[in-house]
């Protein structure tokens, strides 16, 4: 018999730690999830005041606006904005 790994998503029983996939459904296991909603939430409301016309004056506007938010968070924020 060969001796198998848990599979992905699923936690190390032993240590007891949660691996990526296992938080319960409505359960975000990011300590900071409300600061960080809270903060998408206000780019994209400043995306809706700004109003911009293109998605490289979005990421500008995000920029100046938002200096310390990363750019994947940005785009993130603009590719939330899209879909809706």
């Amino acid at each position: 018999m060969t001796d198998r790994k848990p599979s992905p998503g699923v936690a190390d029983r032993a240590s007891n730690t949660r691996v990526l996939g296992e938080c319960p459904p409505g359960w975000n296991a990011d300590p900071h999830a409300m600061a960080i909603d809270a903060r998408v939430a206000e780019m994209r409301a400043f995306l809706a005041r700004m109003r911009p016309t293109s998605d490289a004056e979005a990421l500008k506007c995000l920029r100046d606006a938002f200096p310390e938010a990363s750019l994947s968070a940005r785009v993130a924020v603009i590719a939330g904005a899209a879909r809706r």
